[in-house]
């Protein structure tokens, strides 16, 4: 015999809450705040020693924060008041700003010269190159 109350006080006892109103109740009677409510409010009154970790969950799967990833997003949160300026970061802006740019046009237009000169057309100038 299948009763939709006993399956509802099962699913009651295993995710802790009412899964809604009964017909008899209403939203008077039920109350302006869930206990969820009030129990975040009494945890968050209470005096914290130490560090806390963030409870995060995604649905009802707990999630495990991971320490590595935490550090990265902190730290890139924060890069404005980490952030030296020396060798190291000059060379890696040259590099990357200056240098690979440079390289990856003068390709190009070497592959334009060839391209011409296969086709039998003259060469043309790219700003200035010839």
């Amino acid at each position: 015999f299948f009763s939709f109350t006993a399956l509802r006080v099962r699913l009651r006892g295993l995710f802790g809450g009412p899964l809604g109103r009964r017909e008899d109740e209403s939203m008077a009677s039920a109350g302006r705040f869930g206990g969820g409510v009030l129990r975040a409010l009494s945890q968050s009154l209470k005096s914290h020693t130490g560090v806390t970790v963030q409870k995060r969950s995604v649905g009802n799967l707990p999630v495990r924060p991971n320490s590595y990833v935490e550090d990265w997003a902190h730290n890139r949160e924060n890069i404005e008041l980490t952030f030296k300026w020396n060798a190291k970061t000059l060379a890696i802006l040259g590099t990357a700003g200056l240098l690979t740019p440079y390289l990856i046009y003068n390709l190009c237009v070497d592959e334009f010269h060839s391209m011409q000169k296969m086709a039998g057309k003259p060469r043309q100038k790219y700003m200035g190159r010839d």
